[in-house]
This record gives structure tokens, C-alpha cells and sequence, in this order.
């Protein structure tokens, strides 16, 4: 009886890439190699990257500039501002109320919308675009806003206000904000626009306004 030989198996992967027409081993080989980082795409993030790095450094540089110029307006006069909505009616009319009433010129105001009143938005941390409140800002970097602004304002001013203020203080700030907000919302609607800020019939008493 004659002895059967028997013959050696393929491995594997052999067999696979044989059956496809070549080995495994030479369809890696065949694969193109991964082309290097494109020069062009390479030069445009780098241009990219280095007009960001720019534009950084000119915001940068535009804040340190605001926030000295809202420093400035402290270093002759200690006076708190009163930033308010320079074409609201309302607005309009608490500024003619608080220059009346301010005998020893406590306050100095100046329009939410000028460039005194978004580079002290800005120090009080707010946005300069921000009109939603009337803001009290102080040497000492106090920023107060809506119901607590118009409450210190009011105890500043003395009589009748003071006593108006006092009562005030107790009362919850939530409630407080509120209320104020319910008439800050819908000033424009009750109260109506004007066409200038405040400032441009202040006669006598434009010396009380910060102007830029």
C-alpha cells in the first residue's frame, strides 16, 4: 500500500491574497505612502493663526484704552456719574428732576450711549451696548444698577427723597428689581423717545455732563 504525502497548507492571509491576485503582504506595499502636510494649506493657517494673534492683541489693546479713559474720568473728580438712557423720556425727565434737586451738584451724568458712558459700562464689567439700566458708578469702582442705583441716588438727593429711600432699603432687592424693571421694559412705550440726549438743552448746568 503506498503511503500518501501529505502536502503543506497555505497560511492564511496567503491563501486570501492569492484568491484577490496577490498577497496580502504586496497589496500593503502597493498602497501609496500619505503625502505630506500641503505647503499652501500649511502657509494659509499660518496666516490665519497670525491675523487671530492680531486681532487679540487689538482687543486687548482697545480694553486697556477704555478702561484707562474710565479711569481718567475719577482722577480730578471723585463724584459719582449717572449713566442713563440718553433719548429715553423718562430718563430724560429724572435727569431734569436730579439737577434740580442736586443743589450741591453731587452727581455728574453723563448718556449711557456716549463714549463716557460704554467706557464705564465697560469698568463696571457690563456690556457696553447695555442700556437696559440706569447705573451709579463710583470712584471706587461701586457700580450699582436698576432699584439700588435709583435708591442711593434718591438718599442723596435729601428731602423728600431721603425719607422715600429709607423706606425702600428694607424691601427686598428681587422685588425692588421688578418693579423697576416692569417700567425700565416698557419706558419707550409710556414715556416716548427724544431725538437728542439731554445734554443738548442743558444750558448753565452742561457742566454737570461728562462729554467726550
Amino acid at each position: 500500500m503506498q503511503a500518501s504525502t501529505a502536502v503543506p497548507s497555505r497560511p492564511a492571509g496567503l491563501r486570501a491574497g492569492a484568491a484577490a491576485g496577490r498577497p496580502r503582504c504586496l497589496q500593503a506595499a502597493a498602497r501609496p505612502a500619505q503625502r505630506p502636510w500641503p505647503r499652501a494649506r500649511t502657509a494659509r493657517c499660518a496666516a490665519a493663526a497670525g491675523q487671530q494673534q492680531q486681532q487679540q492683541q487689538e482687543t486687548q489693546q482697545q480694553q486697556q484704552e477704555t478702561q484707562q479713559r474710565a479711569k481718567d474720568y475719577f482722577e480730578t473728580d471723585a463724584r459719582p456719574v449717572i449713566l442713563y438712557d440718553g433719548v429715553c423720556g423718562l430718563c430724560n425727565r429724572g435727569v431734569n428732576l436730579i439737577l434740580d434737586w442736586d443743589t450741591g451738584a453731587a452727581f455728574r451724568l453723563a448718556a449711557l450711549q456716549s463714549p463716557a458712558g460704554r467706557a464705564l459700562l465697560a469698568r463696571c464689567g457690563r456690556d457696553p451696548n447695555d442700556i437696559s439700566s440706569i447705573v451709579l458708578v463710583t470712584r471706587d469702582a461701586g457700580c450699582f444698577v436698576r432699584s439700588e442705583a435709583v435708591r442711593r441716588i434718591g438718599a442723596a438727593l435729601g428731602m423728600p427723597f431721603a425719607p422715600l429711600a429709607a423706606l425702600a432699603a428694607p424691601v427686598p432687592l428681587p422685588l425692588r428689581d421688578f418693579l423697576y424693571d416692569q417700567v425700565a421694559n416698557n419706558r419707550y412705550n409710556f414715556f416716548g423717545q427724544t431725538d437728542a440726549c439731554r445734554l443738548t438743552d442743558a444750558g448753565s448746568r452742561a457742566a454737570r455732563f461728562i462729554v467726550d
